[in-house]
């Protein structure tokens, strides 16, 4: 019975959600028909947050509520559903929704399974953890700390639902890139100019290495933060105790993308690693 609402297969930019912030017009939840993010829905609250972990997670819980005959007992599906899950949770008080699926028939948006487009039921939602309200009325930290040309970037650049959803909500991943390319560049990027493909294909080649960065830690960490039960903190890199030298000028970035280096050679590498992805840009942008 539970047909994908055609909505879901409209290939134009969302309109901006009522109530959106008005200096920050872009719906980042669901800008365009090929990307979506779930991430304040406890997406990536796995610890093993891998694409494939987080796909498999995904798609069991979309096939399991498709199959659902009706809405009247959800709780059978959350049993069976846990059943399921092999994985276990990276941080303990925050909720992951069970409710999270592919929301079209080509499986390349995530959102919530029961959301009045997807169920044509309007107080469905009202059974999930966080209710209808909050999650209507809810906007993630890059409505309000993105620029519209930093929040365009993400969306122009990266077209599937997992490195989406890891960019968008990096904010000083997206932010420290900007400050290193407008630095270089003397000016402000002007958004206009982001739809051009070499743009685009500069962008996603830095953005990229969110999902696969060759420094990345052995402990488990989501961004910038590392997990203990239910205790999180910001990840340091100590330049001068460890190698007698000054923070890298890309430290924010390399912490954001969960860095570990065991010789200051490894530190220097990255950095010029993240230089040449920043000047890739550069020059793409000066030459269009």
């Amino acid at each position: 019975m539970n047909n994908y609402s055609r909505h879901h297969d409209d290939c134009t930019p969302a309109a901006p959600r009522p109530g959106a912030l008005p200096f920050h017009p872009v719906d980042l939840c669901q800008p365009d028909c090929l990307k979506s993010c779930a991430a304040c829905c406890g997406l990536y609250n796995w610890q093993d947050h891998s694409r494939t972990a987080l796909t498999e997670i995904v798609g069991m819980q979309t096939d399991l509520f498709l199959a659902l005959e009706s809405y009247d007992d959800l709780d059978a599906y959350r049993r069976l559903r846990n059943t399921r899950i092999s994985n276990a949770k990276l941080f303990e008080t925050i909720y992951n929704c069970e409710f999270i699926g592919f929301i079209d028939n080509e499986r390349r948006r995530v959102g919530c399974l029961l959301h009045p487009s997807v169920t044509g039921d309007h107080t469905l939602r009202n059974h999930c953890f966080y209710g209808a309200r909050i999650c209507h009325e809810h906007f993630c930290p890059g409505y309000g700390c993105l620029t519209t040309a930093e929040q365009l970037a993400v969306v122009a650049a990266v077209q599937d639902w997992y490195l989406y959803g890891l960019v968008i909500t990096d904010i000083d991943l997206v932010k420290e890139f900007f400050r290193h390319i407008e630095n270089a560049l003397g000016e402000s990027i002007k958004p206009a100019r982001l739809s051009q493909p070499e743009l685009r294909c500069a962008l996603l080649d830095f953005f990229s290495l969110k999902e696969a960065w060759p420094f990345k830690a052995a402990e488990n960490r989501l961004g910038k933060y590392y997990f203990s039960a239910s205790e999180y903190a910001i990840a340091r890199i100590d330049y001068r105790a460890r190698w007698g030298v000054p923070e890298s000028r890309f430290d924010k970035i390399l912490v954001s993308l969960e860095s570990d280096f065991s010789c200051l050679a490894q530190v220097r590498a990255a950095e010029s690693l993240l230089h040449a992805k920043i000047t890739a840009f550069v020059k793409a942008y000066a030459n269009t």
